[in-house]
């Protein structure tokens, strides 16, 4: 069986670090460069799901993942090469499960290959790691987008998920690639310039080489200059 080439999730601890935007507009960002994109919103705020228009469903992530609806049940076509599967209304009760976890903690990384010729890429706009959706996305991706704002919360709670994220990684076949975006800093302050020039440092072959500023974020360049990061693995 063939696999989805590049399955992308998109994850911190923290709320607040501008994941679901950077998701929706890196969708559209590799939609523009002729790239066919799956997106899956597997946080149960349903952000995603409602920046895309689409109304919280009965039917979605979980449904699929469950094995109560088909992907053709339970996906949406935003536009031709563009589609997501929505947030559904049990999908906090599915991220919550942990005694079914054995069963369905691998069960998006089941389900992906039999849609690998239908999509160039597919986005995953997660929750918390520590859920069964969050395994669910560490087992199935082929890599991981960490955004990371200034704010001290948000460089904590990249941190701490870089060990979670390893050990959950030991029930992978594949290595994960994990990537670091710098996103929302002020331009042009001296706490901006020393963040980036820390991360570098720390983290040369993580951090990818756009950075995000405040005055940039409705900026479709910049999403893609992001997606060519991902796409080959450029960094600082």
């Amino acid at each position: 069986m063939t696999n989805v080439s590049r399955v992308i999730a998109v994850m911190n601890q923290t709320h607040d670090v501008g994941k679901t935007f950077i998701t929706a507009n890196l969708a559209d960002a590799l939609h523009r460069q002729g790239k066919s994109v799956l997106v899956l919103d597997m946080d149960p705020q349903a952000d995603l799901t409602r920046s895309f228009d689409v109304p919280s469903s009965q039917f979605g992530v979980s449904a699929w993942l469950r094995g109560e609806r088909s992907f053709e049940q339970v996906s949406r076509s935003l536009r031709d090469g563009l589609t997501l599967i929505p947030a559904d209304t049990a999908l906090t009760q599915f991220d919550q499960q942990t005694e079914t976890k054995r069963q369905f903690g691998n069960r998006l990384s089941t389900l992906l290959p039999h849609y690998a010729g239908q999509y160039d890429l597919v986005l995953l706009d997660c929750a918390a790691i520590s859920g069964l959706l969050g395994s669910n996305a560490v087992l199935a991706a082929s890599d991981m987008l960490l955004p990371v704002t200034g704010d001290a919360t948000a460089l904590q709670g990249m941190l701490d998920m870089l060990p979670v994220i390893r050990r959950v990684s030991l029930h992978r076949h594949k290595a994960l690639r994990v990537w670091l975006c710098l996103n929302r800093l002020p331009r042009g302050s001296d706490y901006a310039d020393k963040l980036t020039a820390m991360m570098r440092s720390y983290f040369p072959k993580r951090l990818l080489q756009t950075v995000i500023y405040e005055a940039d974020t409705a900026q479709t360049t910049v999403y893609q200059s992001l997606a060519q990061d991902l796409l080959a693995g450029r960094t600082a």
